[in-house]
């Protein structure tokens, strides 16, 4: 609402001057001027330039209408009209037995006619009420019309100043009382405003012939002239606005509410219809940007036939432009030609057969339809639903360079549970298609190759992994190539969808973003097809459906035998789709071709047939790179358990696949000769093998030689091979057959031997031959695991689905749009980000070391492939276990030995001190196994140890230590290890140690009885030596970074102790835990953050925030804040610890959150970060400390504490130089820190270099 108190604002904002407390405006074009006088309070129009005034009382302060009736005039001064053709309060009869009517304004022409009646509202609700009643029967716009018949448009408008954007909001409904010849022309039945007598009438014929059709705008706009109502020419340039993430955020909502007041029921129709006009929209700006014909150009100037007959043109141009296919059409100029021999002669035939025309061409098979159009009743009823959605669209611009994903969003939401599990689709969020593609080594391949690089994914779906490809192609094209145009690599894009329908999406997806070379190919990407060469692309990017029924039937018998698959199918009616997507992977990728593809988790594990025997193609044909478990709320409604499976295709030719297998036959067939000298020099894989299932060597080569040892039979795995051996229902036939019981028990016992060691090979001949693919595989598998908790999930996800009205689909924890997204999996604004997930799995694609930063480590590791299969069990079906239970941090090109076999007698005896006997000071120090401390205390009564250096060992805690100076050992689980300095370099062991996972660590037991059993790679002690260096580079990097924490830390409170200023009450200064009262104007359907106590950082920053509308917040008792206030923790022991932060990317600048939090805003006075610093420091905790109340576990810091607490306030000046010294501070310490975090990840990457 425009009141006193604002208006100064808006009159400011409008260009007036101010003089003396009087506002001036003057319009050049008619030399005039509107005043407003605040001393006398009153509205001063140009009356004496011809504007007319016909009641006084609209021309003071009285009324909040008036105001609006004031900056209506502004406009329409401003717009280029004169005021001696603008008249206020006319006053006119409105007939027998009723009171007299005034209109607001009255505009006239140039030539004084009436042409505009404007009647003002408040904003909000006045103008609704009164909309409503227009609707309803008329009401005032249309009582005003009869005096003013010539009048041709009346308008209902209203305005408000908005004090918090400082911007003008504006609402108007424009009704056109003039004729539609051609409406009329065509519908010769229907009324007219010319025939119509009375407001009644006219009301009926506004009802009924116009369909109570109204605008939006058409008279303020900057492309409307004055004088000129509407239009009937619009231009993208100027009618058109490029889409942002505001346009699009309720747009998902505003068309479902269309829907449901049109009482439409098909969702997945309407979604199609909805892209069959994005696709209309699209190749009108492309076609037709200086005369677009997507616009409703207003009742005075269009009809619903024209509209539906651009539409269907457009509709031909897009689908045989950007898919290929031919649409008939037939336009309304067509029609009318057809009868150009008789186009002069009244003809009843003529007219009938254009009737019959019209109802085939608009009443019949639209490809607009909303709802079934059978007649013309329903056409108008579609038409005005189609008009709805279309005035949604049409000033907005689709076609441009930026990301949106409202097409997605809303993809999601039409497809219901029902086509999911019938046709195996589901949406892909932008941000799992952005890590993906991040993830890829996309640079390596364009500079490796000359041409073009070739993307696909065969299964596009809307069309986001192809869009997301394209928007990173260019940026990498310019760094490596220096190329500046992408086109070539856009057209080197290929979408395939089986349906139609998403293909039209995918293609209408890639115009918005404005590649339209990108190829979409509406086929089954199954079959084979002349644009899809095989081992012909080189990325290969897809979320393929799963699960779907019969989808063997589609296919033909001779494409069908091109898959291996299809001989474990047991059925036609197999629904094991992904299954064969991945072989269909395998057939289009070239060598090195990459891959980032979706799946779900059972291909991994699933023990059928079928999954079996894609693992096996897996292997056989790819390298592993990373494997990234994805949680159940990726996909939002779906809940299912996925997987994304990087790949890389093997590129030797021919396949190593079959080289491993001849290599295994050679073993089994010639052991002798390939152990004594293979030319291949591959033997060692077997001992490999033979260490990681646990099977002497030696033993093992009996097996390989044709005579397995008895020590190899006692083994668990080989008695099982036997067990089930005996089990087998051949065995036990051959065992009751009357031919084998004939048989001597010696004949009878040598056949059973050979059939069992026959039976042996086999097995054992496919695990040896699958564990060779596993142990080539060229680089550690990175796993990456989603949190199981939902609310670290979406943390990590950075991103959560939503179904609260008016922001339905993806919320982004970070900002409006994807690429303020906050995730550890990827950098949406730097894809070089090396602390992101996506730039460790692309290290691992080009075989670089892979370092894991500490804020990685829970969620990703490293693993052989070979610990991701369980070559162990007899049963061995390829599944893969992505839960390793690691024995060793890094795996090695060196032979393994356990711990004791490298360390001297540990049974030396060493003096122990009993903890009760520690002093704080002595002449030797004490190690314990006590964490996060090397030295526990002193002793001077016990002699110390000297045979150094050693590893103490902390048997309960599993604490390792490096002592390489005198002391005396702890009691109490504090182990001595020794290393065997012949063997072994004490550091290079402890490094390594500092790794390993150690079995029921969380348990309080003893632990080296795990310990001895690990393996220790054991590299020459010159490599070891060499670790050792690198190693130390590390820890004097560590060593100073922590210096430097201690000094910043010093430095930070010397400048905060030092201020010289009055010391003043906080409360006097900072406004503390202000009142929810100051929201309660806001409308309650406004997204605002929401925060809890664990999302509040002790390093002074909101870790996670969560969108949720105010109305569901209010009903709680959270604590109020706003953008740029200071949170700080009341309660233990989160106070203590340090939880305080400033408030900063707030939804809407608010936010409410946890009930424990103390609210502080700086006043005018205190700058905001200068607060933050004084109230975030451990001696002002130490106070509040002291000053807790409540009870044990409960207790809190009261608001009189900070009330009354007193800080120094120097000027704002020093204030802000304060902040930007303590900034720059803080700034080292982040280094400081991430150095010390880091040191880990840098550590295990020297040793998986080394080992």
């Amino acid at each position: 609402m425009i009141q006193k108190d604002n208006f100064h604002a808006l009159l400011l904002n409008l260009g007036f001057s101010e003089h003396k407390n009087t506002f001036t405006k003057h319009f050049a074009h008619a030399d005039c001027e509107l005043k407003v006088d605040f001393g006398q309070e009153k509205l001063i129009y140009p009356e004496d330039k011809g504007l007319k005034i016909n009641e006084r009382q609209t021309c003071n302060f009285a009324s909040s209408e008036n105001a609006v009736v004031f900056e209506c005039v502004y406009r329409l001064l401003d717009k280029g009209y004169k005021p001696e053709h603008i008249e206020l309060e006319p006053k006119w009869k409105l007939g027998h037995g009723a009171s007299g009517g005034r209109a607001d304004i009255l505009v006239r022409d140039q030539q004084a006619t009436p042409l505009l009646i404007i009647e003002c509202k408040t904003f909000g609700k006045e103008f609704d009420k009164a909309w409503k009643n227009t609707l309803d029967d008329g009401a005032q716009l249309f009582s005003y019309i009869e005096q003013e018949k010539a009048t041709q448009f009346v308008c209902l408008y209203a305005s408000e100043w908005d004090d918090k954007t400082s911007q003008l909001n504006t609402q108007q409904k424009i009704i056109s009382v003039k004729d539609n010849d051609k409406i009329l022309e065509e519908s010769p039945k229907l009324a007219s405003f010319a025939k119509a007598d009375n407001s009644k009438q006219r009301f009926k014929v506004w009802k009924d012939t116009y369909q109570q059709e109204a605008t939006e705008t058409g008279v303020f706009e900057d492309n409307i002239h004055a004088y000129h109502i509407g239009k009937d020419k619009y231009t993208l340039l100027q009618d058109t606005k490029i889409i942002d993430a505001k346009d699009i955020k309720g747009m998902y909502h505003k068309f479902r509410t269309i829907l449901r007041k049109h009482n439409v029921s098909r969702r997945e129709n309407a979604f199609e219809v909805l892209v069959n006009l994005f696709l209309c929209k699209i190749v009108d700006e492309l076609e037709n940007p200086n005369d677009l014909k997507f616009y409703w150009k207003g009742i005075a100037y269009d009809n619903y036939f024209d509209l539906v007959d651009r539409l269907q043109s457009l509709y031909k141009t897009g689908m045989e432009q950007f898919l290929n296919q031919d649409i008939v059409y037939i336009s309304n100029d067509e029609i009318d030609s057809a009868f150009w021999a008789v186009k002069q002669k009244r003809n009843a035939t003529k007219l009938r057969i254009k009737e019959i025309f019209r109802e085939l061409k608009f009443y019949k098979g639209l490809d607009f339809e909303f709802i079934k159009v059978f007649n013309k009743a329903y056409f108008d009823k579609n038409a005005k639903i189609l008009l709805e959605i279309i005035q949604m669209w049409q000033g907005l611009r689709l076609t441009s360079s930026g990301q949106n994903q409202f097409l997605g969003d809303m993809f999601e939401y039409f497809l219901d549970n029902g086509i999911k599990q019938s046709e195996g689709q589901f949406f892909t969020p932008v941000p799992i298609c952005k890590f993906i593609v991040s993830a890829l080594p996309l640079e390596h391949l364009i500079a490796t190759h000359s041409e073009p690089i070739k993307a696909i994914d065969y299964a596009c779906g809307s069309g986001h992994f192809l869009t997301e490809y394209a928007v990173q192609i260019p940026s990498l094209l310019q760094s490596i190539k220096h190329l500046n145009d992408p086109t070539a690599y856009y057209k080197a894009i290929y979408g395939i969808e089986k349906e139609d329908r998403l293909a039209k999406v995918a293609k209408v997806s890639a115009f918005m973003y404005g590649r339209k070379e990108i190829q979409i190919i509406d086929a089954d990407a199954l079959v084979p097809h002349a644009d899809i060469k095989e081992a012909g692309f080189n990325v290969l990017i897809a979320n393929p459906p799963f699960a779907v029924e019969d989808f063997l039937l589609t296919i033909d018998d001779e494409h069908r035998d091109k898959y291996t698959l299809i001989n474990t199918a047991n059925d036609m009616s197999n629904k094991n789709i992904q299954c064969f997507f991945l072989e269909r992977a395998q057939q289009l990728l070239a060598g090195d071709g990459v891959m980032g593809v979706i799946v779900p988790s059972s291909v991994l594990s699933n023990s059928d047939q079928m999954h079996v025997a894609t693992r096996e193609i897996l292997l056989k044909y790819f390298d592993f790179v990373s494997i990234t478990e994805l949680g159940n709320n990726t996909f939002g409604k779906t809940g299912t358990n996925t997987v994304i499976l990087f790949l890389r295709r093997k590129a030797q030719r021919p396949e190593p696949s079959e080289h491993y297998w001849n290599r295994t036959l050679d073993f089994f067939d010639n052991w002798l000769e390939e152990s004594a000298g293979s030319v291949y020099g591959d033997t060692d894989v077997v001992r490999h093998y033979c260490t990681h299932i646990e099977i002497d060597y030696a033993h093992y080569q009996t097996l390989l030689t044709g005579k397995p040892c008895d020590e190899l039979l006692a083994t668990e795995m080989f008695k099982d091979y036997r067990n089930d051996f005996d089990g087998l229902t051949e065995i036990k036939k051959l065992k009751a057959h009357s031919t084998f019981n004939k048989k001597t028990k010696a004949a009878q016992t040598a056949e059973l031997q050979q059939r069992f060691d026959q039976y042996l090979t086999a097995i054992e001949q496919n695990k040896l031959y699958y564990f060779m693919l596993a142990h080539s595989n060229p680089c550690p598998v990175v796993l990456v695991k989603s949190p199981a908790d939902n609310k670290e999930q979406k943390k990590f996800l950075g991103y959560e689905w939503s179904g609260a009205k008016g922001s339905e689909g993806v919320i982004y924890n970070g900002g409006e749009t994807v690429n303020d997204i906050n995730t550890p999996m990827f950098d949406p604004k730097d894809r070089n980000n090396t602390s992101k997930i996506s730039h460790i799995v692309r290290q691992n694609f080009l075989g670089q070391t892979v370092q894991i930063s500490a804020d990685l480590q829970p969620h990703v590791t490293q693993a052989q492939l070979t610990d991701l299969l369980d070559f162990g069990r007899k049963d061995f079906n390829k599944a893969f276990s992505l839960t390793v239970k690691k024995q060793n941090a890094v795996a090695s090109k060196w032979d393994l030995v356990s711990l004791d076999s490298i360390l001297l007698d540990k049974n030396q005896t060493f003096n122990k001190i009993p903890k009760n006997e520690i002093k704080e000071a002595g002449k030797y120090p004490v190690v314990t196994q006590e964490r996060n401390e090397i030295i526990s205390g002193y002793t001077d009564i016990v002699e110390p140890i000297t045979a150094l250096p050693l590893i103490v060992f902390g048997d309960h805690s599993c604490t390792f230590k490096y002592i390489d100076f005198p002391f005396v050992r702890g009691a109490d689980g504090t182990q001595i290890l020794l290393p065997n300095k012949s063997k072994v370099a004490a550091k290079y062991l402890f490094n390594f140690l500092l790794f390993v996972d150690i079995e029921h660590s969380e348990r309080y037991e003893r632990h080296y009885k795990y310990l001895k059993n690990i393996k220790i790679p054991l590299p020459p002690l010159n490599i070891q030596q060499e670790i050792v260096a690198a190693c130390e580079v590390v820890d004097e990097a560590v060593r100073a970074a922590q210096v430097e924490l201690e000094r910043s830390a010093e430095a930070i409170n010397v400048l905060l102790e030092n201020i010289s200023a009055p010391l003043k009450k906080l409360s006097e200064v900072v406004k503390i835990n202000p009142s929810r009262t100051e929201i309660k104007h806001i409308d309650e359907m406004t997204l605002v953050s929401f925060v809890e106590m664990a999302s509040v950082s002790e390093k002074g920053f909101i870790t996670n925030k969560t969108d949720k509308l105010l109305k569901d917040l209010k009903k709680g008792s959270y604590t109020y804040f706003a953008e740029n206030d200071v949170i700080v923790a009341k309660i233990t022991p989160c106070m203590e610890n340090g939880k305080c932060a400033v408030a900063t990317g707030l939804t809407n600048g608010l936010a409410m959150g946890s009930t424990e939090f103390h609210v502080f805003r700086a006043s005018e006075g205190i700058n905001g970060r200068f607060l933050f610093a004084l109230l975030n420091r451990e001696g002002v905790r130490k106070e509040a400390e002291n000053n807790f109340t409540g009870s044990s576990g409960h207790r809190r810091v009261p608001a009189a504490f900070y009330e009354n607490y007193k800080i120094p306030v120097p000027p704002l000046t020093e204030q802000t130089a304060l902040v930007a010294q303590i900034e720059a501070i803080e700034l080292k310490m982040v280094e400081a820190q991430r150095i010390i975090n880091d040191a880990p990840a840098q550590k295990q990457a020297v040793l998986q270099y080394f080992l």
